[in-house]
């Protein structure tokens, strides 16, 4: 079975510590932790994510 994947935003985090306690706390419990440093975390991200697909085929068929 595929764990389900957790987004973190590394600027969320004041600290190094406080970034791989959260990250931890989400792989112990079974997630994959992708985590995004750069960019606005009030963007939504899966547009981002389809828009680079999108754009990952049509490079593809071209």
């Amino acid at each position: 079975m595929k764990k389900p994947t957790h987004y973190l935003w590394k600027s969320d985090f004041q600290t190094q510590t406080d970034y791989l306690n959260t990250k931890r706390k989400y792989t112990d419990l079974g997630f994959r932790v992708v985590t995004y440093q750069d960019g606005q975390k009030e963007n939504d991200i899966h547009k981002g994510l389809k828009e680079l697909i999108k754009n990952h085929y049509a490079n593809k068929t071209n």
